[in-house]
């Protein structure tokens, strides 16, 4: 999981800052407590859909027939809970930047508001690579 450890807080970082260009921040904790809720919820139907066609699957290994359409179904949901659960990051950050005020942490380079504990966006970051 370390492997994409950074990947997928560049994708957070990514998805909170296209919601935040098309809904405006948060205007209060009960607002951005919705959100997070709705995206939580549905997550979880996202996973219940892997689950139950992971069921599926185990049913039919244990009658030896093929399941490999079973399982690229599986994949693709998984994917998709993956997707929501980015979701649900994003909108953790964007409660946290939008009812912070001042306390935001914001990029060095550009101004842009940052996950904690960094100096500067992903964006910023990849400019100032070297080419290779």
């Amino acid at each position: 999981m370390n492997v994409i450890s950074n990947d997928v807080k560049t994708l957070v970082f990514k998805e909170m800052n296209s919601a935040n260009k098309q809904f405006p921040l948060f205007r209060s904790a009960h607002e951005g407590y919705a959100v997070i809720k709705e995206e939580i919820e549905e997550t979880m139907d996202a996973m219940n859909i892997v689950l139950e066609l992971f069921s599926e699957c185990w049913s039919g290994i244990k009658e030896n027939k093929p399941v490999f359409d079973g399982i690229k179904a599986v994949k693709t949901f998984a994917e998709n809970v993956a997707c929501e659960a980015i979701q649900v990051a994003a909108m953790c950050d964007k409660y946290n930047f939008s009812l912070a005020g001042e306390n935001a942490d914001r990029c060095i380079g550009c101004g842009e508001i940052i996950p904690e504990g960094r100096q500067v966006c992903p964006d910023c970051e990849r400019k100032g690579e070297p080419d290779e």
